[in-house]
Order: structure tokens, then sequence, then C-alpha cells
């Protein structure tokens, strides 16, 4: 009988630390998903004003980007900006957002971003609907963005948890 008693009070510790654990994780990820989140509103913000210098400051991660077309540096990125910034411009831009978006913490130092962006113009009327997933990695200056894919807007990443 003594032996019963021990095994079910063991059960009941490991479930209760098992429980506490899982909790503990769950608000870790809650805090990431807020840096993660308020990473990406400044990612906007700083995209949409065409800050070139605190995109690469901030954002970019040192190695640059990989994207649909392959890896660009950053020094690459700084030429083909505002060529990308006048043509924007130029069809009436106004700013960008990711108002549908999916926060995936696959580790505490990777994220990744998927969901439905919207270009607007600059009287607030739609540009254009893309699906865009980004890939981020922490590291000692906080979140850098590794790369970001273009996709269908249906064809968005979600994760389980």
């Amino acid at each position: 009988m003594k032996r019963i008693v021990r095994t079910l009070a063991g059960l009941a510790m490991a479930c209760t630390l098992s429980a506490a654990t899982s909790f503990a994780q769950a608000d870790a990820n809650q805090a990431l998903k807020a840096e993660v989140n308020a990473f990406m509103d400044l990612y906007w913000q700083l995209w949409s004003a065409g800050d070139l210098d605190q995109l690469v400051a901030k954002i970019y991660h040192p190695f640059g980007q990989l994207s649909n077309q392959g890896h660009a540096s950053i020094d690459r990125m700084k030429t083909s900006f505002p060529t990308t910034r006048k043509t924007l411009l130029g069809g009436g831009y106004g700013r960008s957002n990711m108002p549908t978006r999916n926060i995936c913490i696959l580790a505490p130092n990777v994220a990744v971003v998927s969901g439905r962006g919207i270009r607007y113009l600059s009287n607030g009327n739609v540009m254009g609907e893309f699906g865009w997933t980004y890939t981020l990695l922490k590291g000692p200056a906080g979140w850098k963005m590794v790369s970001i894919y273009t996709h269908n807007p249906k064809t968005a990443l979600t994760c389980s948890s």
C-alpha cells in the first residue's frame, strides 16, 4: 500500500512540475511574440518612411537578406532600395503593414512571421495585397530580419502553438 501511495505521489508531483513548465514556456512564448510584434511594427514604420539607414541599423541582419531572388548583401540592398522606393512612390505608395500575421516562435532566438501584407496608396486605398513570410534571428543586438519571401496571401504559414 505504501508503494502505491508513493507512486501516486510521485506521479502527482511529476504532473505538477510538467504543468508548471508548460505554463512558464507559454508565458515565455507570449513575451517573445510581443517582442516580435513590436519589431515587425518598427520594420513597417521604417520601410514605409523609406528610412534605409534605420532599416540597416535596427532591422536587417548584417549578412543581408534572403528572398525569392536569392541573397542580397547590405551593400546590394542599399543600391537597389532607392530605385524600389522611387517606383513605389511613383505609383502613389503611402505605407505597408501586415494586419494578419502568424508569429511562430521556433526557439528563443528564432521566429517566423507569415501572413497577409498590404501596401496602401497615399490616399489610404489598397495598392496591393501580398503574402509575406519573414525569418528572424535574435542575438545580442535583438531581433534581426534574415529573410523575406513573397507568396500568395492565402498560403501563409501557421504554427500549432
